[in-house]
């Protein structure tokens, strides 16, 4: 009797261990082999969702990513993109480029790449991006100046300049959280939008801002689940609109998330 028991004990536990294989298994199909995105300076690296879900390009409100919309899902969908907007403001690529071929460029290409080197001043993030605006815009002004009285030497320092100041300011989280964050207000039908847990958070070793809100349908409510991240001057963002029974996927891919040669800090 004793040895019958051992067996079935054995025989549980072997049924057991097999049952949670092939949950992990199965948990595994969720996604795909990680793929990584070059969308601006910082590549981004994640695993994909399964085949259940299409894959389309996401280009709308100074995003560009990628969207992955489940087939026969009633709308639910996963949202993986950079802030092609913020990426744009950052002028220090510019302006290592103009450093670079100063001296072999006529005046006319000098002072077009000048001109395409300048930065932004309208709607500045912070006054510390405004500071560093003003800073490299003035810097090239002096460089335009002493380049044409014929003063190279004058104009290359003034170059220098601009790099230094753009080079001075990073964006952070905390400044560029309140234009992305879910606003009901400034949505087409804000009634339709909960705010539910929003929260700091650190997701893959790196600062974040993660919120738990709430999508009314007129099917069904879903979950609008959001992740942010500026890593190296560059923003991202994860989102899920869903059901809970899907939340696993949005959960996993948000783990497989990884910025490749970055440096691993993030700026809160």
């Amino acid at each position: 009797m004793l040895a019958r028991r051992r067996s079935l004990s054995i025989l549980g536990l072997t049924t057991l261990a097999a049952v949670i294989g092939c949950g992990h298994d199965a948990a595994e199909t969720l996604l795909q082999p990680p793929e990584t995105f070059s969308w601006c300076a910082q590549p981004i690296s994640f695993s994909p969702p399964s085949s259940r879900w299409r894959r389309e390009a996401e280009s709308s409100g100074g995003l560009q990513g990628v969207r992955f919309v489940l087939q026969g899902g009633g709308g639910q969908c996963v949202t993986v993109a950079a802030f092609r907007v913020l990426a744009e403001r950052d002028r220090r690529a510019a302006l290592q480029t103009l450093i670079r071929q100063a001296d072999s460029l006529s005046r006319r290409e000098f002072l077009d790449k000048v001109s395409l080197a300048r930065a932004r001043t309208d709607d500045p993030l912070s006054e510390e991006e405004a500071a560093a605006a003003l800073a490299i815009n003035a810097a090239l002004d002096r460089a335009v100046s002493d380049y044409l009285s014929g003063s190279p030497r004058f104009a290359s320092a003034d170059l220098d300049e601009a790099l230094q100041a753009a080079s001075s300011y990073e964006p952070t989280l905390a400044e560029l959280l309140p234009r992305v964050r879910l606003r009901p207000e400034r949505m087409l039908e804000p009634g339709r939008w909960r705010l539910g847990y929003q929260r700091d958070t650190t997701i893959g070793d790196l600062a974040a801002f993660a919120s738990d809100d709430t999508l009314i349908t007129p099917e069904r409510p879903l979950l609008y689940r959001q992740v942010f991240w500026v890593v190296n001057r560059c923003a991202f963002k994860v989102t899920y609109q869903g059901t809970p029974e899907n939340r696993e996927t949005f959960d996993r891919l948000v783990g497989s998330v990884q910025f490749p040669d970055s440096d691993r800090v993030a700026q809160r």
